[in-house]
């Protein structure tokens, strides 16, 4: 017999229990290079990320670490660029290059059997990029359109300004990009840098999917040659964080018919104690679709149509940031709900009902962060940045299962003062 379901009432929270995490094999190329292999899946795919050390840091200025990432693609000794697309288009591969602070990523995923015939192209983007000068500028007069565009967005500009405040503009998490990088960057910068920084010091390989039995031979083959050397890649030194003395910030924008916020405060990365206490925190504040920020500011008050916030950790520092944007004559109330919220996690303990659903959103998403041999292969990147393995979510998990009311409401009392946050408005 059929029954009307009770639309009242949910179903019961299933709290998710210990987590196995896929095992770490892994070799060692001849050249030194350290591979990490995730093994899994039920397809016969391979996902290999090659890390080099060649992110902005590295790079010592905006612009060039990327340029060289994408340009990489743009042509070798070997290949034109057409004849590069048409190769991963044919066998239905995905390659490309993501550039970060601290590195850059160059990505293959393809069907395992087409690896003897796609490794060599990575190979040859690698080792003999050959960064012509058409494509060079053709690529950066799209960039410099890009930016001029992206420039007359507010929440643009506020993202911007928002790292130039907390770190100091001299600080590699700080540098903006500005118009004139365009004009003053060469292509003699771009070739010096990737002959420095695509070398096998510093680089590492992370092998995820059902790569097959002759990988290690393969990647060998193909990067493990004892004569493909170069320099040793500098990290450029790191300056002392030199946030701005003033905690309010105005970029005004002509026409704008928003505002964009940013309201944050610099941080520590993930190595201290507070930093996973501090993301249950975080989740209650603005970290998911039903947290207090967009239940109050979004839904009751109405002043924007999205509000979020987060905790982001870097290797030498972090941010708390709340970012949201409204219209220009509800910039002042939208500060002051997003600043009552804070102030009510610091009078107010957390309400059981309310931590228990944070909780079970907390976790549930982690599961779903490490399905499948791919996710968990990102995830193990970052943390191999850290110096951490898989028992740092191990902890988060036991933390998030564990922490008090109390336990968050002193946080709450000690990293959500006033004073210690930042306003940027971007906009009218």
């Amino acid at each position: 017999m059929v029954t009307d379901a009770d639309r009242k009432t949910g179903p019961d929270f299933q709290v998710l229990g210990k987590a196995e995490f896929m095992p770490v094999g892994g070799f060692s190329l001849p050249n030194g290079i350290e591979v990490s292999l995730l093994e899994g899946g039920s397809q016969d795919i391979s996902k290999i990320d090659w890390i080099f050390p060649a992110g902005a840091v590295q790079a010592g200025k905006p612009l060039l670490a990327s340029t060289v990432g994408n340009l990489m693609l743009e042509g070798t000794k070997n290949r034109t660029s057409a004849e590069i697309s048409d190769l991963i288009d044919f066998y239905g591969a995905h390659l490309n290059v993501q550039s970060y602070y601290h590195n850059s990523v160059l990505t293959l995923v393809c069907l395992t059997k087409d690896l003897p015939v796609l490794l060599p192209l990575v190979e040859d983007v690698v080792r003999n990029a050959t960064f012509d000068e058409k494509e060079y500028l053709i690529y950066i007069n799209k960039r410099r359109q890009e930016f001029v565009i992206d420039s007359e967005k507010v929440r643009n500009l506020a993202a911007r300004t928002f790292n130039k405040v907390i770190f100091g503009p001299e600080h590699p998490y700080g540098r903006v990009p500005e118009l004139e990088i365009f004009d003053t960057m060469t292509r003699d910068e771009v070739i010096s840098f990737y002959k420095t920084n695509y070398v096998p010091a510093g680089c590492r390989i992370i092998v995820a999917g059902r790569p097959g039995t002759d990988i290690q031979e393969l990647l060998t083959r193909h990067f493990g040659d004892k004569d493909w050397n170069g320099g040793l890649p500098s990290e450029n030194g790191f300056p002392q964080i030199s946030s701005s003395e003033e905690k309010f910030h105005l970029v005004e924008k002509e026409g704008a018919l928003q505002s964009a916020l940013r309201i944050g405060r610099p941080l520590f990365n993930n190595h201290h104690p507070d930093f996973i206490p501090l993301q249950v925190l975080n989740t209650i504040l603005g970290g998911y679709f039903g947290s207090r920020l967009m239940t109050v500011v979004r839904e009751e008050k109405g002043l924007t149509y999205g509000i979020g916030s987060s905790i982001v950790s870097y290797k030498q520092g972090g941010i708390w940031v709340i970012a949201s944007e409204v219209m220009g004559d509800m910039r002042q109330a939208a500060v002051d709900a997003i600043k009552g919220e804070m102030q009510r996690l610091v009078d107010e303990p957390v309400d059981e009902e309310e931590l228990a659903l944070v909780r079970n959103y907390m976790l549930g998403e982690m599961l779903r962060e490490f399905d499948g041999p791919f996710n968990t292969s990102d995830i193990y990147r970052s943390l191999l940045e850290y110096g951490m393995d898989f028992g740092f979510y191990s902890k988060m998990m036991s933390v998030i299962r564990e922490i008090t009311a109390g336990e968050l409401q002193e946080l709450a009392a000690k990293y959500m003062r006033p004073e210690d946050f930042y306003v940027i408005v971007a906009g009218k």
